[in-house]
């Protein structure tokens, strides 16, 4: 069983330090794509602010968000935090 575990960290560690590498050996993305992805992440933002501002003015004339208008505002945070988190990865630093 110790020696199952050597191999998987062993295994475990040769991806960790390959992966670093890999990443800097992509080609280069297209501008268009580039173009593209952003223009996603600032929809998913717009969206985001749009969920958020009807959730506060909600809350401002005195209602009371259950479970379902919460995971619509978290649904939007995500879908906004994973579209500029592909755009970052798509345009580079």
């Amino acid at each position: 069983m110790v020696s199952l575990r050597l191999l998987a960290g062993a295994a475990g560690t040769a991806l960790a330090l390959a992966l670093p590498a890999a990443a800097h050996a992509a080609p280069a993305v297209a501008s268009d794509d580039c173009a593209k992805a952003i223009a996603v992440a600032e929809k998913t933002q717009k969206d985001y602010e749009s969920w958020l501002k009807w959730y506060k003015d909600l809350v401002a004339q005195g209602g009371h968000p259950g479970i379902v208008e919460r995971q619509a505002v978290a649904d939007a945070k995500a879908d906004r935090d994973r579209t500029a988190s592909q755009a970052q990865r798509i345009c580079g630093p």
